[in-house]
């Protein structure tokens, strides 16, 4: 047996009889807990015990005042139980005949072999009303099948102190009858029906004359049937159950049933009203109540009431709340239910309203969740961010690979291009040239690992394994290589030029950092990769030996054997990779697709415009013009050096400064370079087109070996 039945009885006996009886019951049953789960479960004997111990302390007897009534009332009690278990096919239980020695009991019901059940189920009720009944005997006498009713009768020998008590008030209430008209009591019982032994309709209550005024003088079973109790719906039948509680339903439907009756249509059904209705509702009308005999008419008069579930039903029916009786509470008992359906919708919409506020709410939170996850994922692998997610630690996720081969490409003379930008220039020209390869990293199935300034670093085979790592990595190299012959450099339109490095071994990959975590590769051969690099040719892909191996015969290279080559690669043979058999270029019109148009670039102004400002804005403050560029230039070369205090004019100087240094001779050209690309107005710098200073950070490595440039320094 499950907790809902013990929870409901612990409940009804708190809200009915209070909490101190309830642990009078407790403490009798000596029970550890107060509640009972819905969804455990407990011993089939365990209500029993609670009920027998719930009616000696709280003197509980049942639906009757003596063992006779409660078979009278036990109908009733399953009409009642109808509303809250609408599907319940319920018995029926009536007194056929009785006397002061017990009575003969019925059982009808639908469903086979539970007649020892009721059997039992009496015995075990007699035992409360001991004192009353002293003994009871029962029996089986008969058992037969109606149709597809099963009909049961019982024998019960017992002291029947309630018919005794019955028949004495049936004696006092024998006094001089009172004049009543008769259309008074049918107005007060607006849908009473009085018929004969013929089941002759002779009167109607004024609600029924409304729907069906026809059906006076007609026979009763020609309009209704006979839902409760489960017997005959015959004159004889009738007088012996005059103690139970009668159904009847009509043969039609209500609007078929008022057409045919001869409804009127002001007060009757209107078939405008048919959307109150569900299609699966019993649309058939049904009214229960009382058979009473009255020997001066030597007729039946049926008291009922209508069976409405709710006011729609009443007014789909043709009947309004004027029509109901007032003496008793259908009125109440439907505008009730009628209220508390109105606030239970009202309760309905607002809850259907806050669902839709969630719903709204947890798909804005499922778009920053998706974005969130979507920045994950570009920061970190996504099988290493879910481990990250599910608890793991950044050395937990940290693997070693036996061989990945990586690519590292540059920009040539990045530094220059750069000293002739704005700063948004130079972020538009990075964010396009990085929109590019981050393409070619998907079409390629390449992993980006990090960028540095103009520096790209991308690996294949890590974190996702794979066998023709070095196949993807020299695919990718050839695609940047057509993406950035497609670019050009913002200040002169000059093409830009870039150099790749590619190198194949073991490293290790893992997370670092909390702040902003990282997936960063380490090992020395991280570094190696940026040494092919670094020791390339402009538009030239420099590959390692470890890397030409792993390729196939499709790729074409030619060996490097420049002099003190290898040493600065690791001690590795070097190659150019030339071309690849078959090998389409990147369509034109994919890397133009990926590239800002005209408009959306920042606009770079040429040394003509700045010279024509420069003017401008000198003539305005009647200050000399600030010279071009190119005459600062010369004005420079053309001013003679300060001699040494140690040269000798006639000789050309010592001798010691005239045998300079390759170093100097070096810096000199180096200075004279910066000097020629970088030209400085003599007159006020804007602070728009001002410089940032470049910092060269000679021996600092980023995270996995690799050499920072200086152009970190600007971005």
């Amino acid at each position: 047996m499950y907790g809902l039945i013990l929870q409901n009885m612990v409940e009804y006996i708190r809200n009915s009889y209070g909490e101190k009886q309830w642990k009078e019951i407790k403490t009798k049953l000596d029970l550890a807990e107060d509640d009972f789960g819905i969804s455990e479960q407990f011993p089939e004997g365990q209500i029993s015990k609670m009920g027998k111990a719930a009616m000696k302390v709280i003197g509980v007897k049942s639906v009757g005042r003596n063992f006779r009534d409660f078979f009278v009332n036990l109908d009733n009690l399953h009409d009642y139980l109808k509303f809250t278990f609408q599907r319940m096919k319920a018995p029926s239980f009536f007194i056929a005949h009785e006397d002061e020695s017990g009575m003969v009991l019925e059982y009808r019901s639908k469903r086979r072999g539970f007649h020892h059940y009721v059997q039992g189920q009496v015995k075990e009720i007699s035992k409360n009303f001991a004192d009353e009944i002293k003994k009871l005997e029962i029996t089986l006498k008969k058992q037969e099948v109606v149709f597809d009713t099963v009909v049961s009768t019982f024998e019960m020998k017992f002291v029947n102190q309630g018919y005794k008590d019955f028949l004495l008030q049936e004696e006092q209430r024998k006094v001089a009858s009172m004049p009543l008209r008769a259309s008074i009591l049918f107005e007060m019982f607006p849908f009473c029906i009085l018929y004969n032994s013929d089941l002759t309709v002779s009167v109607l209550g004024s609600a029924l004359r409304q729907i069906i005024p026809k059906m006076v003088g007609q026979n009763l079973t020609n309009w209704f049937e006979l839902i409760k109790p489960l017997v005959e719906f015959k004159w004889e039948v009738i007088m012996s159950r005059m103690n139970s509680m009668f159904e009847l339903a009509s043969q039609e439907e209500i609007d078929k049933l008022c057409a045919s009756g001869g409804g009127s249509t002001s007060g009757g059904y209107s078939s405008e009203l048919n959307h109150l209705l569900d299609e699966d509702v019993d649309k058939t009308l049904h009214i229960k109540g009382q058979m009473i005999f009255i020997p001066e008419w030597n007729s039946i008069l049926f008291l009922a009431c209508p069976m409405m579930k709710d006011l729609n039903n009443l007014i789909w029916s043709g009947l309004f709340i004027n029509d109901l009786s007032m003496h008793d509470y259908s009125r109440d008992i439907m505008l009730s239910k009628t209220q508390e359906q109105i606030e239970l919708k009202m309760a309905l919409v607002n809850a259907e309203i806050k669902a839709q506020g969630v719903a709204q709410q947890k798909q804005k939170l499922d778009a920053v969740m998706k974005k969130t996850q979507d920045i994950i994922d570009q920061m970190l692998p996504k099988q290493i961010a879910a481990e990250l997610a599910q608890g793991k630690s950044n050395m937990e996720v940290c693997q070693s690979y036996e061989l990945v081969t990586m690519l590292f490409s540059d920009i040539v003379t990045f530094t220059v291009i750069c000293s002739r930008l704005k700063p948004l220039q130079v972020v538009a020209l990075l964010n396009n040239m990085y929109t590019l390869f981050d393409f070619l990293c998907d079409q390629n199935a390449v992993y980006k690992v990090e960028t540095i300034g103009d520096a790209y670093l991308i690996v294949a085979g890590c974190p996702v394994k794979a066998n023709n790592h070095a196949l993807r990595i020299c695919d990718m190299a050839f695609d940047m290589m057509d993406g950035i012959s497609m670019m050009k450099d913002p200040g002169t339109g000059a093409d830009i030029e870039m150099r790749i490095g590619c190198h194949s071994g073991p490293v290790i990959a893992g997370v670092v950092g909390l702040k902003m975590p990282r997936y960063c590769l380490f090992g020395v051969n991280v570094g190696l990769t940026e040494k092919f690099e670094s020791n390339s040719k402009p538009m030239r892909i420099h590959i390692s030996e470890t890397c030409q191996k792993a390729l196939t015969a499709q790729y074409k290279v030619e060996e490097r054997n420049d002099p003190g080559l290898k040493e600065k690669v690791g001690g590795y043979r070097s190659f150019f990779l030339n071309e690849k058999e078959g090998r389409k270029r990147l369509p034109e019109a994919v890397i133009k697709a990926l590239m800002p148009t005209d408009k959306e670039m920042p606009k770079v102004e040429k040394p003509a415009e700045k010279k024509e400002k420069a003017e401008k804005t000198a003539t305005a403050t009647n200050k000399e013009p600030a010279k071009a560029p190119e005459a600062r230039t010369k004005e420079v070369e053309a001013t003679p050096s300060e001699p040494s205090k140690n040269a000798n004019p006639g000789s050309g100087g010592d001798k010691n400064n005239n045998n300079t240094t390759e170093a100097e001779e070096t810096s000199g050209k180096k200075e004279a370079l910066e000097n020629e690309a970088a030209p400085v107005n003599s007159g006020k710098i804007e602070e728009s087109s001002a410089i940032p200073n470049v910092e060269t950070v000679a021996q600092n490595q980023c995270c996995g070996g690799l050499e920072r440039s200086a152009v970190c320094s600007i971005l």
